[in-house]
C-alpha cells in the first residue's frame, strides 16, 4: 500500500482506488470519533460518508494537509457539529443556543471503553479504578486526551478540531492526566494511555 500522501495525490487527480484506500483506512476512526460525539450511529455513519463524498466532490480543488487524519477529524466535527445545530433547529428548542448546547455535549467512553475493558480483561479493582478516573474527567478532557495520545494530533491541531485555543488545549491535557494520576495513583497511567483504551 502507498504511504497517505502519495494515495491523497493520486486521490486528488481522480484515482477511485486511492480514494477507496484512504476510506478504508479512517473510516473505522472516523465512526469511532463521532459516535464520541453524537450518540446516532446513523448520523454519525451520514457524516462520515458526507465527508468523503465531498472530499470526492471537490478532489481537485484540494491541497495536501500535513496530516490526513486529522483533516478529516476536524472536518467530521465540524460536520457533526452542524448536523446537531440543524436537529436543535429542527426540534425548535430555540430556548438554549444550539452553540452552547454543543459545547456542552458529552463526549462518551461506553461502548469502547466497554469493549476495551472486556478485551484487556482488567481485575475487577483494575477497572473500577479506571472507571472512576474516567468519570472524574470532563467531556473535554476526555476528548483532548483521545485527540492527543489516541490520534496523535499536535495541539495546535487540537485547537483547530476543538476550536479552542493552543493555552485551552495543553491545559486540559494537564488537568486530565492530573486526575488520572490522582485517581489511578499513578500505578495504571502508562498502561492506560499505552492500552489505546479510548479505540
Amino acid at each position: 500500500m502507498l504511504d497517505e500522501q502519495t494515495l491523497w495525490r493520486s486521490m486528488c487527480q481522480g484515482d477511485k482506488t486511492a480514494f477507496r484506500q484512504l476510506h478504508q483506512a479512517h473510516v473505522r476512526h472516523l465512526l469511532n470519533y463521532g459516535l464520541r460525539l453524537h450518540n446516532s450511529l446513523s448520523t454519525v455513519e451520514d457524516c462520515v460518508q458526507d465527508l468523503f463524498v465531498e472530499l470526492w466532490h471537490y478532489r481537485a480543488r484540494l491541497s495536501q494537509p500535513s496530516s490526513i487524519r486529522f483533516y478529516l477529524l476536524k472536518g467530521l466535527r465540524n460536520r457533526i457539529k452542524a448536523q446537531y445545530k440543524r436537529e436543535q433547529l429542527w426540534q425548535a428548542s430555540l430556548e438554549e443556543d444550539v452553540e452552547e448546547g454543543f459545547s456542552q455535549y458529552s463526549f462518551s467512553l461506553e461502548p469502547s471503553a466497554e469493549q476495551r475493558l472486556v478485551e484487556l480483561d482488567l481485575d475487577a479493582e483494575r477497572r473500577e479504578q479506571v472507571r472512576q478516573a474516567l468519570e472524574a474527567l470532563t467531556p473535554r478532557q476526555r476528548e483532548v486526551l483521545y485527540l492527543r495520545y489516541f490520534n496523535d494530533l499536535s495541539y495546535e491541531q487540537i485547537c483547530e478540531v476543538m476550536n479552542i485555543n493552543y493555552q485551552a488545549a495543553r491545559s486540559q491535557v494537564y488537568q486530565a492526566l492530573r486526575v488520572l494520576r490522582t485517581v489511578l495513583k499513578n500505578q495504571y497511567l502508562v498502561t492506560f494511555l499505552a492500552s489505546n483504551y479510548f479505540l
